[in-house]
């Protein structure tokens, strides 16, 4: 580290001994030939103020002793030199001036020690206090970026100028994976030359910090959408379940009206009205219980469980997304394993799960060739017995960028889509114990599967 003292060249010559004789010998030469020059002169130009600058040269790059000891050696020359050639009256007269040039020169070797002293004193007041901040500080040469300073912080993260210091502003450093901030400006360097003051503060806290509150704020702000979602659907499973009610009444008097007319000629024809209406029958009990479920949910009851098989949910998924798979072309396929242990679950939340896993599935590969339209369903174990239901297809799989937030509210990939069906399937897998996951299939395509423990 370059110090940046007024008196560097008085302390790196204290810790000389030889350079410090050599100055005393230089300035013991200039005494000499001061009073050698007085002598030649006859006089006639009083030269003695000429003593004053040996003695502080001595003085301020050696020491008070040794500008003493110069100071008292100039009076000796001048005693020494002026009485062979101007003898007083009264050798009082002459010893007077003799002591009145000493005393003199050492006023001044005191003035300039404690000159010295103060500098030395306001010196050291400035380096401390750079010593000790927290933040980094370092001075470069402008043109070269040589280091020409760096306080006690900066020595210990970096030792040497990082090529991030170049820039200004926040900055992530590689090395330490801390976030800096970098504030530059030019100065002028003690000896004229132009240099970069550079103050490097760590922010990786205060930069953590407001990653934090963004996060909170962005939470905040899901939570408000997932409130007013859960008004949005509670208030249409309200006004929803009037309707379905009697969508389910004037089916049933249909039915029985058709039971009575059964014995006509068109019997047939009946029978299929009323198979027909049957379906839309149970398709709308089957709405009403849905939404009936989910106000329930919205209300955060303990879900219906019973003991479930998930080979008879699978079935089931399959049969209900049979016309969606039928209208686009997709063969679906049911695998079930042996030796699946049976869960402990809301059947009908968790059919739904099973249902929108094979109705996303559907999607993902309808629009491609034929031979890729093929979704699979399998039930089994994995190794710590929980039952495992899985849903595989042969499409492109879901991009990289979205995987990590694949089951938060709000995200997706579909246009247009809410993003909440994926999210709502790992809410009521959680309920119940279990998790679910995504993971690719093979070279292609996307698998989701989901875990519950055994009954």
């Amino acid at each position: 580290m370059l110090r940046t003292s007024t008196f560097v060249l008085y302390g790196e010559l204290r810790d000389r001994p030889a350079a410090a004789g050599m100055v005393l010998l230089a300035s013991a030469a200039l005494v000499a030939a001061i009073a050698f020059a007085d002598y030649l002169t006859g006089y006639e130009i009083r030269l003695a103020i000429l003593y004053l600058l040996p003695i502080a040269i001595a003085t301020w790059m050696v020491g008070a002793a040794a500008g003493a000891g110069l100071a008292l050696a100039s009076a000796g020359a001048w005693l020494f030199s002026f009485l062979s050639s101007h003898p007083y009256a009264k050798d009082f007269y002459f010893y007077w001036e003799g002591g009145i040039y000493g005393a003199s020169f050492l006023l001044f070797v005191a003035l300039l020690t404690r000159l010295r002293a103060a500098l030395a004193r306001s010196d050291e007041r400035f380096v401390t206090v750079l010593e000790g901040l927290d933040a980094a500080v370092c001075v470069e040469d402008a043109r070269s970026g040589a280091l020409l300073y760096g306080n006690r912080r900066f020595r210990d993260a970096f030792g040497a100028p990082p090529a991030f210091l170049r820039e200004s502003g926040e900055v992530f450093d590689e090395a330490t994976r801390r976030w800096c901030l970098v504030q530059s400006r030019p100065l002028r360097w003690t000896d004229g030359r132009e240099a970069q003051l550079r103050t490097v503060s760590d922010i990786t806290e205060m930069h953590r910090a407001r990653e934090l509150i963004e996060r909170h704020r962005e939470a905040a702000h899901r939570t408000a959408r997932l409130v007013a979602l859960g008004e949005f659907a509670s208030a249409i499973a309200h006004e929803l379940n009037q309707p379905l009610a009697a969508i389910a009444t004037y089916n049933n008097a249909s039915i029985r009206l058709l039971q009575k007319g059964e014995g006509g000629n068109s019997g047939a024809h009946l029978s299929d009205l009323r198979e027909a209406m049957e379906k839309c029958r149970d398709q709308a009990k089957r709405a009403g219980a849905i939404i009936q479920r989910l106000r329930q949910v919205l209300r955060q009851p303990a879900p219906a469980l019973a003991a479930q098989d998930l080979g008879k949910v699978a079935h089931a998924a399959l049969e209900l997304a049979a016309p969606d798979a039928l209208e686009a072309g997709v063969a679906l396929e049911l695998s079930t394993g042996a030796g699946v242990p049976r869960v402990r679950a809301d059947r009908l939340l968790i059919e739904q799960v099973a249902l929108n896993l094979v109705r996303n599935a559907i999607e993902a590969v309808q629009a491609l060739p034929p031979e890729r339209r093929r979704v699979l369903l399998a039930t089994g174990a994995d190794a710590e017995g929980r039952a495992t239901l899985s849903v595989a297809d042969l499409g492109d799989g879901v991009p990289e960028d979205a995987r990590a937030r694949l089951f938060d509210a709000f995200v997706t990939t579909k246009p247009g889509g809410l993003g909440l069906g994926l999210s709502i399937c790992r809410s009521v897998i959680e309920a119940h114990g279990g998790f679910i996951r995504y993971e690719a299939n093979g070279a292609r395509g996307a698998r989701f599967t989901f875990a519950l423990p055994p009954a």
